[in-house]
């Protein structure tokens, strides 16, 4: 695979790479922008981009000037031994992207061209430049996050660019399956602000379903487009907890849910009238007032409040109580469910001066498990191998 990118191109590299592919990034003499891009961590040689070397570890790397005749040569003659190209708007414009295509693929018919934009290609807005905030409000997913009565807020990470990435190395993928069943090579449209829509779950199916659009909400909200508001976010005695006990739907296991935390309530004495009431999670939801679901919630709340997360949660998976912790960075690292499963993967880049760990295991696969991570490549650290590798091949 070869990658022409900053941030999403790099992800649907990194999702290649892990899977196993040989990924040569393309970059220009000094390496891409990206590896300058904010946060930095600190290493021998100064500082590089948290995120270009969290997306990049285990590629190759091959410097060369595209816009003069030599870079653009080097680039087709690569090109001729790829099975995929990946290229985003933040390294290429449209007009640069379709030039390089033809230069790719008439070196290789059978290659799967695959470009990430912010809206597409085809429409409007072919032409328009994006950041991941505007993609994250144009997706629908700023719409939904924070609460009501002022401005919307953005996820801190860019999960636009993030999804968006993850989608074209899996649309690749499946480009590659049908050449390789006997098709030709493809040209793969990314639309980073359609890929947002798959990041709303059930939000994108209310209205058809429940003829309501959901309201945006924080830790209060009207959950599956309620007509009410139940809070979802609680304060335990040291952290947060995500739960939505009451008023929410969710069938069985909600009822369930519920009972049980009633039982737990009883054991501490709570036993307030509020609390069975109503059918909380039944038919009736919908008629109770505002007024008694601010009650309950009330009474939750004091309760949820003097037990620790950790309390919480052991309790939860023992009694199939809906709850989950809201973590933080941290807290995710030293989750012991992630720890007990390997999800963590080490990266030693002495070259950096760099030991850190990485989320790794996105994926179990018993028969072609994913690669180990190894260190980013410097910029040009492959060129004189892989161009010296392509002349012998020619020469052959």
């Amino acid at each position: 695979m070869l990658e022409i990118s900053a941030l999403a191109g790099a992800v649907a590299g990194r999702v290649l790479a892990d899977l196993g592919a040989e990924v040569v990034k393309i970059e220009p003499e000094g390496g891409e922008p990206f590896r300058r891009a904010l946060p930095r961590v600190p290493t021998h040689d100064g500082e590089e981009s948290a995120a270009w070397l969290a997306f990049n570890h285990g590629k190759r790397s091959v410097t060369l000037d595209l816009a003069r005749p030599e870079g653009r040569d080097g680039f087709a003659r690569l090109s001729a031994t790829a099975d995929i190209v990946v290229c985003d708007w933040e390294r290429l414009d449209l007009d640069t992207m379709d030039a390089l295509a033809g230069l790719a693929r008439a070196a290789n018919p059978g290659l799967v061209w695959t470009e990430i934009l912010p809206f597409g290609r085809g429409g409007p807005f072919e032409r328009y430049a994006a950041t991941d905030t505007t993609l994250q409000a144009l997706g629908g997913h700023l719409y939904l996050n924070g609460d009501v009565d002022r401005a919307p807020v953005r996820i801190s990470l860019p999960v636009g660019l993030i999804q968006g990435g993850a989608e074209a190395a899996s649309a690749a993928l499946m480009a590659l399956w049908h050449r390789m069943r006997g098709g030709e090579g493809q040209r793969v449209d990314v639309s980073v602000q359609e890929c947002i829509i798959w990041t709303l779950l059930n939000s994108t199916m209310a209205w058809q379903i429940l003829g309501l659009n959901e309201m945006r909400g924080g830790a209060i909200r009207k959950e599956r487009a309620n007509r009410f508001f139940t809070r979802l976010v609680w304060e335990t005695r040291d952290g947060y907890i995500f739960f939505g006990p009451v008023g929410g739907g969710g069938g069985a296991a909600r009822l369930k849910s519920y009972e049980a935390l009633l039982a737990w309530m009883a054991e501490d004495g709570i036993t307030d009238d509020i609390l069975t009431r109503h059918d909380w999670n039944g038919d009736g939801q919908f008629f109770i007032p505002q007024a008694d679901y601010d009650t309950v919630t009330a009474v939750i709340m004091r309760f949820i409040a003097t037990k620790s997360t950790e309390a919480l949660m052991e309790r939860a998976v023992r009694e199939r109580i809906l709850l989950a912790p809201i973590s933080s960075v941290s807290g995710v690292f030293t989750n012991p469910q992630f720890r007990a499963r390997g999800l963590f993967v080490p990266l030693h880049d002495p070259g950096r001066g760099l030991e850190v760990e990485l989320p790794g295991r996105w994926a179990h696969l018993s028969a072609t498990p994913l690669r180990r991570p190894a260190p980013a490549p410097r910029p040009g650290a492959d060129s004189a191998a892989l161009l010296e590798r392509l002349t012998e091949r020619n020469t052959a």
